[in-house]
């Protein structure tokens, strides 16, 4: 079959790329062939050798009978068996062999691999739709913003109908969305829709504060999975992506739709608002803010027990550049719950999470932050998540780095010259991946964004499935019908209204102990205040870098047996403060929590284990109503320098720092 670029035009379909397939039997087409093998000499040259060195055909035999192992019960591999004997005989006397000889013996081998993996039911069979794209280059905050990405159009959704056999896709919006951009792509469960988002290109360069038209931002679309009915479900002046289906139907999204509230750690030049979880009907009505952190939030997905995944940066009183940690809640919003990486430098970022069929692990990327996503491939056990009993920090033994050829950025100098793109799990061993042989966007090195759509195991097996040149192809899903996770009921009390009640068994039961002399009795609950301008440090709040200004919204009892139970305003991020009888803080939390309206909620302690429970008996705080917040002295809402610090410093100030003759 003729290879051919650029463009097709069919009866029904957009043909887009290099349209190569395999010929008949095991004889694949001359151009075909040279793509996949041009790809394998790539990949042996990213771990420091050559295709057809001793070491690679050993690594690649090694590979291959790990993975015929593994195959042994799902389909018959009698006659694999054979070869791979043979080959292995072979490869004894590889070094007696010539250059080419050896070359061809990694050929032979390399292709019966491919088809072998290929053939794994897992696989065989299997169209994918994928995303082509072009990203902003800078920081993952960037790239999901329709405003830095002007001059960068171009990409689509596509389907691969041979995945392995044939690099021929159909172009499923087939010329009916003006140039533009794409990102972020989902499937339904019954695999019947497809979601993405969509940003058409501005037609004059212009101020992100100057209005724009709707239809300037990227919006969520839907469309069959044969490109049949394409249609627009979100608009407004904000940017809606991240789109994910609920098991009650719904779609979970991210947007910053809750209007300027911006990043903190910005320059002049690029103003990012702080999008966050939202939820909204499939048709795009009832939309609804999910979540109330201040900073923003990425990559939502659904766990196979109903609650949503999703990442969280979280810098309450600590380094704005780490801490990207998978966090948890139920699709109504309520319960947000760390689950993993928010006390812990050793991972960056922890992106793109999603739950592995029939188990119950988590895959993910190690990513940056200071890059666009993108990383190495990691996978979490959540029912060994533990923090470290001398340090509080996380433990590492949860987690399996199914790629360590490739580091984790940004927690050393060096981060590595390859990364992985949206993992999509076939099992706890199978993956379609995107892969980049080039550094991560935006990190050292990394000026370029080009990814191909991939088969991968945990083995090392890597074969090219789809290539272009010149683009990012990302976000690879097969066209199968997955299991719909239970829906978790709703338990928001609507007599609450616009409140929530917390309920404090015992304030000292802390993962890292509290001071024994130093007895508990209140409890302040602050507000992070949103930062409505959006340059780093403008205005300065307090020594710290990038500091958000707080409020104390009030001061609950602790009960003598270390209990607390109160009310506290809906929709607001906020943290707590153990105080002892003097007004001096015990502990206070690093981290933000919020309550939906109606929402009641409990805790065991103050940063107690993940898995603690409280004690059995009558908590006293629980005997009486909710107490309601007794606000602060004035300077506290917010706290202001001026108004509650400095009559300090008048009253008691030493002469050395005021004029002579006064106190």
């Amino acid at each position: 079959m003729k290879a051919w670029f650029g463009w097709r035009i069919g009866a029904a379909t957009l043909v887009i790329g290099l349209a190569v397939r395999c010929g008949v039997g095991s004889e694949a087409n001359a151009e075909f062939r040279r793509l996949i093998e041009d790809d394998w000499r790539r990949q042996e040259e990213r771990l420091g050798r050559k295709a057809g060195s001793r070491q690679a055909i050993d690594g690649l035999l090694a590979r291959t009978e790990k993975l015929l192992d593994d195959l042994r019960l799902k389909m018959s591999i009698d006659h694999d068996r054979k070869a791979v004997a043979g080959f292995r005989a072979e490869a004894e006397k590889a070094g007696s062999m010539k250059d080419q000889e050896r070359a061809d013996l990694y050929r032979r081998i390399r292709w019966f691999t491919r088809d072998l993996a290929l053939r794994n039911p897992l696989v065989a069979g299997k169209p994918i739709v994928f995303m082509e794209r072009r990203r902003f280059c800078c920081q993952m905050l960037h790239e999901y913003l329709a405003y830095f990405h002007e001059g960068m159009e171009g990409g689509g959704v596509f389907l691969l109908k041979e995945p392995g056999r044939s690099m021929e896709a159909t172009d499923l919006i087939a010329g009916r969305l003006p140039a533009g951009n794409y990102t972020t792509l989902a499937m339904s469960y019954d695999a019947g829709t497809i979601w993405f988002a969509y940003a058409p290109k501005d037609r004059a360069t212009v101020s992100f504060y100057a209005p724009r038209p709707e239809g300037r931002y990227f919006h969520i679309y839907a469309m069959d999975v044969d490109g049949r009915n394409l249609r627009q479900v979100t608009d407004g002046p904000c940017d809606d992506f991240d789109p994910c289906e609920l098991p009650d139907g719904g779609i979970a999204f991210m947007s910053w739709r809750r209007g300027s509230i911006f990043t903190r750690c910005n320059n002049p030049w690029e103003p990012i608002p702080s999008y966050t979880l939202h939820r909204m009907d499939r048709d795009g009505r009832n939309a609804r803010t999910l979540s109330f952190h201040e900073t923003n939030e990425w990559h939502p997905n659904v766990l196979h027990d109903g609650r949503l995944a999703y990442i969280r940066w979280d810098y309450v009183d600590r380094s704005a550049a780490n801490y990207h940690g998978i966090w948890t809640c139920n699709p109504d919003g309520s319960n947000p719950a760390v689950l993993f990486g928010s006390y812990t430098a050793r991972i960056n970022a922890c992106y793109q999470p999603r739950a592995i069929p029939g188990s119950d692990k988590i895959l993910f990327l190690a990513g940056a932050h200071h890059a666009d996503v993108g990383g190495c491939l990691v996978m979490l056990d959540p029912n060994r998540v533990a923090l470290d009993p001398e340090t509080g920090e996380d433990r590492l033994d949860a987690v399996e780095v199914i790629t360590p050829e490739v580091r984790f950025p940004e927690t050393s100098r060096d981060w590595g010259k390859s990364y992985f793109h949206s993992p999509w799990p076939l099992s706890e061993d199978y993956y379609f991946v995107s892969f980049s042989f080039d550094g991560l966007p935006g990190g050292p090195g990394g000026k370029k964004d080009e990814t191909g759509i991939y088969y991968l195991d945990r083995w090392g097996n890597m074969e090219l499935l789809y290539r272009r040149p010149g683009i990012a192809s990302m976000y690879p899903i097969p066209v199968q019908g997955r299991p719909r996770p239970p829906v978790i009921a709703s338990t928001l009390d609507k007599a609450l209204g616009e409140e929530g009640e917390f309920i404090l068994t015992e304030v000292n039961r802390s993962f890292l102990g509290l001071p024994s002399d130093r007895k508990v009795t209140e409890l302040r609950v602050w507000q992070v205040l949103p930062k409505t301008t959006h340059i780093a440090n403008d205005p300065r709040i307090g020594h710290a870098n990038a500091e958000g200004a707080r409020m104390l919204l009030g001061t609950v009892p602790v009960e003598a047996d270390g209990s607390a139970y109160f009310r506290v305003p809906a929709r607001k991020p906020v943290y707590f403060q153990a105080v002892d009888e003097q007004g001096r803080a015990v502990q206070t939390m690093r981290s933000i929590t919020y309550l939906q309206p109606g929402e009641r909620r409990g805790c065991v302690g103050c940063h107690e284990g993940d898995n603690s429970t409280g004690a059995a008996r009558a908590v006293a705080a629980m005997t009486r109503e909710a107490s309601r917040l007794v606000p602060g002295p004035d300077g506290t809402r917010p706290f202001s320098y001026p108004r509650l610090v400095q009559p300090i410093w008048d009253r008691n100030c030493v002469g050395c720092t005021t004029a002579p003759g006064t106190r």
